[in-house]
């Protein structure tokens, strides 16, 4: 009798502990990142009243099995339930959900790093990533010094704040494709000055204009304009928008074309251009190229304000040295857009077939003005990256993931952070969607994983079963009552 008073009070103390559970997971239904629990049951060490017998073979008597009462129930487990939760949406750029394994590496504060799946994010007043109570999240940043993310090195804080500025740079190579139109009619008159090619006839000619960045990021418009000279053969000239001006005085005018764009320097030279040359096309309509004579190029330069013959280049100067002069070379004979010792002109690609129209456009360039960070993105692999003012994009980062043998084994610290345990192994860290790490969807929220259903159907089945171990105390105590009765 008195067994079973206390059978039943192990079994609502393992009652009491499931719905502290069950609580615990209700309460963190909207929790971001929440990992729901279970609790497992185990009976406890049963008294053997009489033990099992083995059958006599002599007496033909058989094998009796044990008596025993059990004693109760004990917590075996508290398990987390370690499956996803489903994502929402928040259109939020510093809200990050892991699709997968793994777990966002959280610290910066001098002590071993921590884990979350809460991708609830924000950034601070220095622009670092951090968590909802201010612990950074770690990854590795962009090194533009080698122009890469080492992520063989220990996860740092990521700073979104840490490149605001995107630095110009100058246009040091440009190359452009289109066709000159074989029906051109060729001008016969002599070209001197920036007045003789305003008087070129339409019909023999053809102007495009393009723009160049110098070493402070400033934009200058130039124009580059085709002659027809004769059946294969044109003349080009670059040069950039002029205007006609009285640079003398009232008394004595002296009228000029001076540059619109002020800081190109025409060196007190206004007839001459910024350069001139020839282009040569074979029969095919391709530039002529003589692979055998490599002295002799379809594309040559023959004057202009600053140039070398010799090497093929012209510098566009600009007044007081106030930035880097803009060195171009007319007869490279290729054009990488990667090779930072290119300094071409390329004109190489464009043809000169009949029956079609002139129109040349600018295939590529290099040079940029300086940009101010907009905004960022992050793709799935984690790589922060920036957007700026002008149009361009700037690696800043790399989000690490940590992934564990056993996440399960975790334990929970609070503040939906975890710390491994010896039962939950090392963290792996590494990139996401590298080995079993998950992806990083941006502007999403894991959601807590709590099932309410499976909640409410466990808290109906404690509540019972913790209403029938009360019962059992209570017959067990009218058991005792009558027995007391018995004296009477």
């Amino acid at each position: 009798m008195m067994r079973s008073m206390f059978s039943s009070i192990s079994a609502l103390r393992a009652h009491q502990t499931r719905m502290d559970v069950i609580g615990d997971n209700i309460a963190n239904v909207n929790t971001v990142g929440f990992k729901s629990s279970r609790v497992t049951f185990a009976s406890v060490f049963a008294s053997v009243i009489k033990a099992a017998s083995a059958p006599d073979t002599t007496s033909g008597r058989g094998g009796s099995n044990p008596m025993q009462i059990g004693l109760g129930v004990s917590v075996a487990s508290v398990d987390m339930n370690m499956t996803r939760g489903s994502l929402q949406r928040t259109d939020n750029p510093t809200d990050l959900a892991i699709e997968g394994d793994g777990f966002f590496v959280v610290g910066g504060d001098g002590k071993a790093p921590r884990f979350t799946r809460a991708g609830n994010f924000s950034l601070d007043k220095m622009g670092n990533l951090v968590t909802a109570n201010g612990l950074n999240v770690l990854g590795w940043m962009y090194d533009p010094v080698n122009n890469q993310i080492d992520t063989t090195k220990s996860p740092s804080k990521i700073n979104i704040l840490a490149y605001p500025t995107l630095p110009p740079k100058a246009t040091d190579k440009i190359s452009f494709d289109g066709n000159l139109s074989a029906d051109t009619k060729a001008y016969n008159g002599t070209i001197d000055k920036y007045e003789d090619l305003l008087n070129v006839p339409a019909e023999s000619k053809y102007s495009m204009s393009f723009k160049v960045y110098d070493s402070q990021g400033k934009e200058h418009t130039l124009q580059l304009t085709f002659v027809k000279k004769d059946n294969n053969q044109w003349e080009w000239f670059v040069d950039a928008p002029r205007e006609k001006k009285n640079i003398g005085t009232a008394q004595a005018p002296q009228e000029v074309y001076v540059y619109v764009d002020d800081m190109i320097d025409a060196n007190n030279n206004y007839d001459a251009f910024i350069a001139r040359g020839t282009i040569t096309f074979g029969q095919a309509g391709k530039v002529f190229d003589d692979e055998n004579t490599p002295n002799v190029e379809g594309i040559q330069i023959t004057g202009g304000r600053i140039y070398d013959s010799a090497n093929g280049t012209f510098t566009i100067n600009f007044v007081g040295s106030a930035v880097n002069p803009i060195t171009f070379k007319v007869n490279s004979s290729q054009f990488d857009v990667n090779d930072n010792t290119n300094i071409a002109f390329f004109l190489k690609n464009l043809t000169q077939f009949g029956n079609m129209d002139s129109s040349i456009r600018v295939a590529q360039m290099t040079g940029y003005s300086a940009g101010s960070l907009q905004g960022f993105n992050i793709d799935a692999t984690g790589k922060i990256t920036g957007i700026y003012s002008n149009g361009l994009n700037q690696l800043i980062g790399q989000i690490a993931i940590a992934t564990f043998a056993n996440p399960a084994g975790l334990q929970r610290i609070g503040d939906n952070l975890y710390i491994n345990t010896v039962n939950s192994g090392d963290p792996e860290i590494g990139t996401p969607g590298s080995g079993s790490r998950g992806t990083i969807s941006q502007g999403t929220l894991e959601m807590s994983n709590v099932d309410l259903a499976k909640e409410f159907t466990d808290m109906i089945v404690t509540q019972r079963g913790y209403q029938a171990n009360a019962r059992v105390i209570t017959a067990s105590d009218e058991l005792l009552q009558d027995l007391v009765n018995i004296k009477r």
